[in-house]
């Protein structure tokens, strides 16, 4: 008799929503019910820090879990969930994403690693409080407007614009800089250049690190985001992202636009997904050391508009990667990230 393949779909919540949680009434309910297509039973599993260890035991008894949980969910980080993550996959159960492949791709970090490629530019690692205090001054001289980035985050929580009011610092004394919260609802602030590098301290934090990037603003095309299955292209975004935008009167923060999901045919998008597939993913991976089989079912790369070539073609900008928890994601990528997770966890079990 064939052996039926199981996966757990794991996001975060309480234990009233562990209680209660079915294959239908979640925001995950297409992929249950795609995973039926390929002879693999789907069941959910609702995690929380408190119940650690009962996950830990429900997940030793299924083929493989894939994991939808942001870097910081309730004020906590995955430093639990990742560890529980890691020796569940260490007993042979297929773990998508990996906690090891997220700190390779899923965090700011990977933005100063490829910095070289076609889509960085003037990246900088801040590994240190110091550091930073030493090296932000002189990248914000001659009025320069610069994007800080905790390493890991989610939400625009710890993500930056920052800039000097009078464009240059006056030696000896401490400027005053104007900066912005990417979070939802934040305003615009004036502070002392001090004061900012306090506000900054909690980002290095155990290993905490920041990235520096230029400010490159969405408008007039907004960004982009590419979803992937491993290393193929399975679908796009387009918004117009409001977060590092100034509101026009300063009183009421600008809200943010939504985004339009496409499939991978979407004509206007096809130079992307070819640089993806051809060229860009597989350097990412020579640069990280991933193989294709390690990279997520799920991910995406974000993209803003850097200017046109001299031939007028686009050329895009890496703002982020993200990994921990891709949702939502256009009705395309369902069946092939739910056909890459079946046919992994079949061939890991020797399941038919």
């Amino acid at each position: 008799m064939n052996q039926q393949a199981k996966v757990a779909i794991l996001w975060h919540g309480n234990h009233e929503a562990r209680n209660n949680a079915t294959a239908e009434n979640n925001k995950f309910s297409k992929i249950f019910e795609e995973f039926q297509h390929y002879n693999v039973t789907a069941v959910p599993a609702v995690y929380n820090d408190e119940f650690v260890d009962e996950v830990r035991q429900h997940l030793r008894q299924v083929d493989g879990v894939l994991v939808w949980v942001n870097p910081i969910e309730g004020g906590s980080n995955r430093s639990i969930l990742d560890n529980m993550l890691r020796d569940v996959a260490s007993s042979g159960v297929f773990v998508s994403t990996h906690p090891d492949v997220i700190l390779k791709l899923g965090t700011k970090e990977v933005l100063y690693q490829t910095r070289e490629m076609e889509w960085g530019g003037d990246i900088h690692l801040y590994k240190t409080i110091h550091e930073l205090r030493e090296h932000l001054p002189v990248r914000l001289a001659n009025g320069a407007s610069r994007v800080l980035k905790q390493n890991r985050g989610n939400g625009g929580n710890g993500v930056w614009r920052v800039e000097f009011i009078e464009g240059n610092a006056i030696e000896g004394q401490d400027p005053m800089v104007r900066v912005l919260h990417a979070m939802r609802n934040s305003l615009e602030a004036q502070m002392p250049l001090s004061e900012f590098f306090s506000q900054c301290e909690a980002y290095f934090e155990g290993s905490g690190q920041m990235i520096d990037q230029p400010f490159y603003s969405p408008e007039p095309n907004g960004m982009v985001r590419c979803y992937m299955s491993q290393n193929e292209v399975v679908g796009f975004g387009h918004q117009y992202v409001t977060a590092l935008l100034r509101s026009e009167h300063d009183s009421e923060p600008l809200q943010p636009q939504p985004r339009i999901y496409h499939p991978e045919s979407k004509p206007e998008f096809q130079a992307l997904k070819v640089k993806m597939e051809s060229e860009w993913i597989p350097h990412l991976q020579s640069l990280l050391g991933l193989e294709t089989e390690d990279l997520p079912i799920i991910w995406d790369a974000d993209f803003l508009y850097g200017p046109k070539s001299a031939s007028g073609e686009d050329s895009y900008i890496l703002c982020e990667i993200n990994v921990s928890s891709v949702h939502p994601f256009p009705d395309s990528a369902v069946s092939k990230l739910v056909q890459r997770a079946a046919t992994r966890i079949k061939n890991t079990k020797g399941i038919n």
